[in-house]
């Protein structure tokens, strides 16, 4: 808001009180003398006697030949007696004679050697005087020395009062040298030319001479020197005059007090103008007007507003200035209250119609973050002009309200108001976002600023390239910086800003040298807006070649220029460089250093990081929020949990523990692995926002928490937080923790009505959610409702679709993805191969594999050779998958050979079981998987003591397998079940009705496969064994505790094994019932005897 901010305060109000309130200054307002001294000063500017009025009347006749009697020729020669009086007979005059026709009859008389009155001269000089004049002016001047009246104190008065109001100080000093003598009004005058002209030094040299030479200074003198020290540098003299008042004894004229006033306002001092006026015995309107201005100005609104109210207490009311004044403030926290508390009294004065308050309520409101109230007084005001209109449509831009700008800005010109060279500025430094929207209003205005003449104008110019950079129309910027006829330094910042923000680095590092050869000098910023720029190891040449550049201008030692390239090197993945920059500098900042606590931290060197933090300290630089919000950003394992606790006590030791730092805490916590270290800063918050909330449910996520994670979720809406994108997403993939289908099912409602289901993200993450819930139905209706999908849209899906079972509708998937033109990525294949995996889709899965790598260049990472071999294993061909793993071109990990062992159990192959597992656990020696498998088909294989020596083995290297376990949602709560469990309350009910259950499955044909109790015991107990296995417990719940109607969800967290796969077709088919369960590989769904996985899994 720059530009409407000059525009508000020019000219200021203080000014135009202290400098006279009708008049021009305090020359011509000011001045109270008797009538004796108006005759003899100033009578260019008095009434005439009667008299006077007769002469003029006859000098007039004569002069136009009608009277030409010699006695006349030294009447007072009132050649423009018109502008000395008020009166009908004067004024016809006046109409009568021109200014130049006066000077050209007073130029006759000179040539006839007439002699011409102080009078005449002070009345001629008054017209040339309001008509700014200057070669009338030059003219008469000539007449003054021609007739010997130049040492004449009136006349020369009124000659410096021309030159000085024409701006021609050199003649006016000229004059004011050559006078032999002269009066406090010659010495006033002059120093008020100086100071009407900013030229202080020059005013405070009158000043002293005067002192020397001419004595005491009067109050108008005073008034006069006291406005030429109104500017920061000037400060010293301002004291020095200060003193002077007081030791001439006009401390006490509520003028020069309040000049005072001003003056110390003006310089910054607004302690020693507070000082003034609370001294000040009489004070009137101007004296609170400018102490509440200077406070206003200086960002102490509130005290502002206080003495506002104080002023109104003692009986003063305020006028237009006063309100014009006190919203002239600064905004600052808290400011919105009291403003609309002055807008009141204004409305209660009878001011708020009033233009320039009006103008001033719209200004402030849109600086204090009410735009809707600056809205609500524009659209109120009867009377607007160009001002209203371009701080409107300012504060409307600065908001992000282009489009919104944009339409006053039409409607501005349809009422008749021509936008000026303010207006587009403002419109043109709108917080615009990358929109099609945007662009199109951007290239209006372009179009307007051409039509009207502006668009050579340097600043529209420039405003164009930044605004089309910020709409991501680099070509259009390009477009008008390339058309320029002048550019500055401005200029080609704005242009390379744009393309460096735009990731076009290289092409703003070619724009940085073309400027140095077209003989323009980068400073600070041209280095600043350079650097930001996505960072990559092809740009590090440029970079490092920029930065040779900034050292040799010098600027590399500015602190803000040394962190962008410790910031850049970063970005470019060079620490080094960036470490060794920091080393190098000379001066450091807080800043700095946090730039480089940053980059550490982003580069997972968090113990680096908090040595710099450490250091930094030592070295006394205080560290703020970002420092600490910096060093919490790395990435964290939970190995960083000491040090991160270390920088939480240094943060609570600072009092810096703040609504952003909490947040950062919360989440790197969470990273760390410590969700009840997170939820501690959590709890202990004053202050939460929807971050925070976020950031939370997503830890209690992350590690398995679901429904600490959901509860915090309708905590959150309880207590009036709303949700954002993020928030969804993060309590979408609680819900898949559990597997909580009725969760997702709320969330989704709670997404609905919060309008946030078109989202991309949310929609992607239900697409998801119900698939990993069990419902692929679900998953598809949100699917196809989706308004806008991307790849992870159709990725999910298809990854979905295999998970349950649904090989062929994922290829169909994945036909209808490319045809829609989406391109498939490293997921979407780990998606059609799981989908050829679960299918036994043997050799679509080979050429699927064949096409990622030969028609889309997709190189094949490790999850893509585990999907293969998984594919191979399940259909039975092990050696086929045992050549594919040994001749991958990258080492294989432990998961190709996992699913290789996997296989080998499935298909009772010893041999390559046991070398699939001696493979694996020198990959991963603690994998408690290797050792049940091999454990397994030992078992299976009746080799009992192998299978003992696995186990002791496990026990020796105290490596546990990981219990079966079975849940399932029923009326919101979990209930969670072990093989044999007995713990849960309802246990005798769930074992009574399984052992009937049990009966009627034998009864239909269900004969219970005692091969895989693998351990050396009878069949009695081998049965019982395997009736009591957790997904048969939490079925049994499920046909206890939910409708008929309704689906029965089991999950697990092992792969389910065949006899429990088997039994449950069974059930299904006796009771009825739908049943869903999802093992640690896949869903089945069960339903009339009948399992989607056509019993291949």
């Amino acid at each position: 808001m720059d530009s409407t901010m000059q525009l508000l305060n020019s000219p200021t109000v203080s000014s135009e009180l202290i400098d006279g309130q009708c008049g021009r200054g305090v020359i011509s307002s000011s001045f109270r003398m008797n009538e004796a001294q108006v005759q003899r000063i100033l009578v260019g500017s008095t009434l005439l006697s009667g008299r006077q009025m007769r002469h003029s009347r006859l000098y007039f006749l004569s002069i136009s030949g009608c009277f030409k009697s010699e006695k006349h020729k030294y009447l007072p020669s009132v050649l423009v007696c018109a502008n000395a009086s008020v009166d009908g007979a004067a004024e016809q005059t006046h109409n009568v004679i021109t200014a130049k026709d006066a000077v050209a009859m007073l130029k006759i008389r000179v040539q006839q050697g007439i002699a011409i009155d102080s009078f005449s001269y002070v009345n001629i000089l008054q017209r040339c005087l309001k008509q700014e004049d200057i070669l009338l002016a030059k003219q008469v001047h000539v007449c003054i020395i021609k007739s010997g009246m130049e040492q004449n104190l009136y006349v020369a008065n009124k000659l410096l009062r021309v030159y000085i109001r024409c701006g021609r100080l050199q003649c006016a000093r000229q004059v004011f040298d050559k006078l032999l003598k002269k009066n406090i009004y010659i010495w006033t005058t002059m120093i008020g030319g100086y100071a009407e002209y900013g030229h202080a030094e020059d005013a405070m040299r009158v000043y002293d001479k005067m002192r020397q030479e001419c004595g005491q200074p009067n109050e108008i003198t005073y008034l006069s020197i006291l406005k030429a020290c109104c500017c920061p540098v000037n400060l010293k003299w301002g004291k020095k005059i200060h003193a002077h008042i007081i030791q001439s004894g006009f401390q006490s004229d509520v003028r020069v007090e309040t000049a005072l006033v001003n003056m110390y306002v003006k310089c910054g001092s607004i302690e020693d103008a507070q000082l003034i006026f609370d001294k000040m015995v009489e004070r009137n309107v101007i004296s609170w007007t400018v102490m509440i201005g200077g406070l206003a100005h200086y960002g102490r609104g509130q005290e502002a507003f206080h003495l506002f109210l104080q002023m109104q207490r003692e009986g003063f009311i305020p006028n237009s200035y006063t309100y014009v004044s006190i919203l002239n403030a600064n905004a600052s926290a808290g400011a919105l209250e009291w403003v609309k508390e002055v807008h009141s009294h204004a409305v209660n004065a009878g001011l708020a119609l009033d233009l320039r308050v009006g103008n001033a309520l719209v200004h402030m409101y849109a600086k204090s973050g009410s735009i809707d109230d600056a809205r609500v007084v524009f659209d109120g005001m009867t009377e607007r002009d160009i001002f209203s209109w371009t701080v409107m449509i300012g504060g409307l831009a600065q908001h992000g309200r282009g489009q919104e700008a944009f339409s006053l800005f039409l409607q501005m010109q349809r009422n008749g108001c021509l936008p000026n060279l303010t207006t587009y500025l403002s419109i043109l430094n709108a917080s615009a976002i990358a929109s099609t929207s945007a662009l199109e209003w951007v290239k209006v205005v372009h179009k307007h600023a051409e039509e009207a003449g502006f668009i050579s104008d340097l600043r529209i110019g420039n405003a164009l390239i930044h605004m089309y950079a910020k709409c991501g129309s680099i070509d259009d910027a390009r477009l008008v910086f390339d058309g320029m006829c002048d550019r500055d330094v401005i200029s080609w910042n704005a242009m390379m800003g744009g393309l460096a923000q735009n990731g076009c680095g290289h092409e703003a590092f070619t724009v940085f040298l073309q400027m140095q050869q077209e003989g323009l000098v980068p400073d600070s910023t041209t280095y600043l807006s350079l650097l930001n720029t996505h960072g990559s190891t092809d740009a590090l040449e440029w970079v490092n070649e920029v930065h040779k550049h900034a050292v040799e201008t010098g600027l590399i030692s500015d602190f803000r220029v040394g962190s962008a390239f410790i910031h850049m090197y970063i970005r470019c993945g060079s620490i080094d460089d960036a470490r060794l920059l920091f080393d190098k500098l000379s001066v450091r900042h807080v800043t700095t250093w946090n730039a480089m606590i940053g980059g550490a931290a982003q580069q997972r060197c968090g113990r680096e990081a908090l040595s710099l933090f450490l250091q930094m300290q030592r070295e006394g630089f205080i560290p703020d929020a970002t420092t600490f919000i910096n060093i919490l950003s790395a990435n964290v394992d939970e190995e960083a949990l000491e040090w991160v606790k270390e920088v939480h006590s240094h943060a609570t030791d600072a009092g810096l523990v703040d609504l952003r730092v909490g947040n950062a805490l919360v989440h790197t916590y969470s990273k760390c692995g410590n969700v009840k270290y997170a939820k501690q800063v959590f709890d202990d918050m004053v202050e939460r926002n929807v971050t925070t909330w976020t950031m939370m449910i997503g830890g209690l996520a992350q590690h398995g928490c679901g429904h600490d994670a959901f509860s915090h979720f309708l905590q959150m809406l309880r207590e009036g937080i709303v949700p954002d994108a993020t928030t969804y997403v993060s309590i979408l993939s609680a819900c898949a923790s559990t597997g909580a289908l009725e969760w997702v099912k709320e969330v989704h409602n709670h997404a609905v009505s919060a309008g946030l289901v078109s989202d991309l993200r949310v929609g992607n993450a239900l697409v998801h959610m119900y698939a990993k819930c069990g419902s692929i139905d679900d998953a598809r209706s949100v699917f196809d409702d989706m308004v806008e999908r991307d790849v992870f849209s159709w990725t999910v899906m298809i990854g979905g679709l295999a998970q349950h079972g649904r090989g062929l509708e994922a290829l169909d998937f994945f036909v209808k993805m490319k045809s829609e033109g989406f391109k498939p990525n490293g997921y979407s294949y780990v998606a059609v191969l799981t989908a050829c995996s679960h299918a036994g889709l043997v050799d679509e899965g080979r050429r699927q594999f064949l096409s990622m790598t030969q028609d889309y260049g997709i190189e094949p990472t490790m999850e893509h050779y585990t999907c293969m071999v998984d594919l191979l294993g399940r259909a039975g061909l092990l050696e086929e998958a045992e050549l594919f793993i040994l001749n991958m071109p990258i080492e294989p990990d432990d998961a190709p050979w996992g699913a290789l062992l996997g296989a080998c159990v499935t298909y009772g192959n010893l041999e390559m079981a046991e070398f699939a597992a001696k493979e694996r656990l020198k990959l991963k020696p603690k994998s408690a998987s290797t050792y049940v498998l091999l454990s397994n088909i030992y078992a299976a294989t009746g080799k009992w003591e192998q299978k003992l020596l696995v186990r002791s083995m496990m026990q020796r290297k105290g490596i546990r397998k990981e219990p079966g376990r079975s849940w399932i949602e029923v009326d919101n709560r979990i209930h969670s079940f072990v093989v044999g469990d007995t713990s849960h309350p309802e246990s005798k009910e769930i074992y009574a009705q399984l052992n009937d259950l049990i009966e009627r499955l034998k009864a239909k044909g269900y004969v219970p496969d005692t091969r895989l109790v693998l351990r050396n015991t009878d069949q009695e107990h081998k049965e019982q064994a395997l009736c009591s296995h957790s997904e048969k417990l939490a079925i049994v719940y499920g046909l206890m505790h939910t409708q008929s109607k309704d689906p029965i969800r089991v999950y697990k967290n092992l792969r389910v094994c065949s006899d429990c796969h088997t039994a449950t077709k069974f059930i299904s088919k006796i009771t009825g019932r739908e049943i869903v369960a999802r093992d640690a590989k896949r869903f089945h769904h069960f339903k009339d005897g009948v399992c989607s996985c056509g019993d291949y899994w």
